[in-house]
């Protein structure tokens, strides 16, 4: 039985964001499911736009997720050729020859400007100036501009069906008509994306092609090459596209403001989980259950089961998927994490008792969304904070809770122990002698006390902002 090989084939000219994680995971997925080999190739051919830094910023990425290939540059092994297509440029030369000499190539000796003149000659006669006109093909010159730079044009056979069978949307039938002699080789020796991403899966034994929607397009000139070549084709596998709420295609242009892998990293979210809610964009498992392993997920996976509808990225579903991983985080996992998104220019850990720092960081582990999101909680127990105009609307609509205020303060001044369960103690009695419960009780104790309407449990945070600190809290209300 042939042994399944998914490839995950990035440029250099961008780093790694939420769409092609997507790509690399399936990849990654589907191959390890079946005991096959998952492969990380670059294609940096198109040398202009390439980034400085964006391929080590993939790997690193792409480790932290634990998307890990079994292949790449930086473990080639050499039967399948180079894993990089800017090494690979004589490669591409040899086969793009052999194609002229099949009679499915030839040499383009038309200029860029020659090209624009013969569109708006077309055009001028009301064709619509979507293909080459193959003047190069019947030329009787070729003898005479041998010194002249060339392209190399595959040569698209008329009315021809082109059909695949592609795993998310079955059927799938194109017309040569439609396409057009396209180059394979430029002038300057570089390969085009469909001639190279077609020698290199054939090189590197791919099986299987999963990637984008927007690659479809490309497919029946890549089958075309395939079948020129009497070579197998992979099965093909188009992913349906990520969208955002607006139902556009998930992208920086579209102003999503968390659109690169290295952002999440950066605020706090976990591995676990990016993994988690991205293998859940345009795939679905069986059942309710959302939360899974990449183990479980690479043991469940059915490549029947992907969607064909646009998935929608949803960054409220992302904070709960990324809340629950971080529940089951253990505490000690917990408070190591969190203590690296603490703004030490706002709070200053350093000179706090460590077993103090850590009550108040376990106050909202079961509550926190992403590890950055502490520094919205941690105001009361730092800095002197005022209180905010709605709270203080808050207050105005509670009636009759001066006296309990009071009587609270002087319990908590006679209080000689200031710890949890006998700030509970007092709570209890104060809403026993004032026959309050509920908001009545809780609400005015919570805001004098801490100068907010929201927060973690009453009596454990009373007594981690120490007697001082909730006296002069109350004083300043009062």
């Amino acid at each position: 039985m042939t042994k399944i090989r998914l490839r995950y084939a990035p440029s250099p000219t961008g780093f790694l964001h939420i769409g092609n994680t997507r790509t690399a995971l399936m990849n990654y997925l589907y191959a390890h499911h079946y005991n096959g080999d998952f492969i990380v190739r670059i294609e940096d051919t198109d040398i202009e736009r390439n980034v400085e830094g964006a391929i080590e910023s993939q790997f690193d990425n792409m480790e932290w997720l634990g998307i890990s290939p079994d292949e790449s540059f930086l473990k080639p092994i050499d039967k399948y050729g180079k894993y990089m297509q800017s090494q690979k440029f004589d490669r591409y030369k040899e086969l793009a020859e052999k194609l002229i000499e099949k009679g499915f190539a030839y040499k383009c000796f038309c200029t860029p400007q020659e090209l624009q003149i013969e569109r708006e000659e077309q055009e001028a006669r009301g064709i619509v100036a979507t293909k080459y006109s193959k003047k190069c093909l019947y030329r009787n010159d070729i003898d005479q501009l041998k010194d002249k730079p060339y392209n190399i044009r595959f040569n698209v056979g008329e009315d021809q069906a082109i059909k695949i069978n592609d795993v998310v949307r079955g059927d799938v039938e194109f017309n040569s008509k439609e396409i057009g002699d396209f180059v394979i080789l430029k002038s300057n020796g570089i390969a085009t994306y469909n001639f190279a991403v077609v020698v290199d899966d054939y090189d590197m034994q791919i099986t299987h092609v999963v990637r984008g929607e927007e690659h479809i397009s490309n497919t029946p000139k890549q089958c075309l090459i395939y079948s020129a070549f009497n070579w197998t084709e992979p099965k093909f596998c188009h992913l349906t596209l990520i969208v955002d709420e607006t139902k556009k295609k998930l992208s920086k242009r579209s102003g999503n403001a968390m659109f690169f892998i290295s952002q999440y990293r950066e605020q706090g979210y976990l591995p676990e989980a990016l993994f988690n809610y991205i293998a859940l964009l345009g795939w679905s498992p069986k059942g309710e259950q959302e939360i899974f392993s990449k183990e479980e997920f690479v043991k469940m996976f059915d490549e029947k089961r992907f969607s064909k509808s646009p998935s929608t990225f949803d960054m409220v579903k992302m904070k709960w998927i990324n809340s629950q991983w971080m529940k089951k985080l253990s505490d000690e996992n917990y408070l190591e994490f969190t203590k690296k998104f603490i703004d030490k220019s706002k709070f200053n850990i350093d000179n706090k008792e460590p077993l103090w720092l850590n009550s108040v960081l376990m106050l909202f582990k079961k509550e926190l969304e992403f590890g950055s999101q502490i520094n919205k909680h941690l105001d009361i127990f730092f800095n002197d904070v005022e209180v905010s105009a709605q709270t203080k609307e808050t207050l105005g609509t509670l009636s009759d809770y001066k006296e309990m205020i009071l009587s609270l303060k002087n319990e908590l001044i006679n209080l000689e122990d200031f710890e949890e369960n006998n700030i509970k103690k007092i709570i209890s009695m104060l809403g026993k002698t004032f026959e309050k419960k509920g908001k009545d009780l809780f609400m005015p104790i919570r805001i004098f006390t801490t100068l907010s309407e929201h927060g973690p449990e009453l009596a454990k945070t009373i007594s981690l902002l120490g007697k001082q600190k909730v006296l002069k809290n109350i004083d300043s209300l009062l």
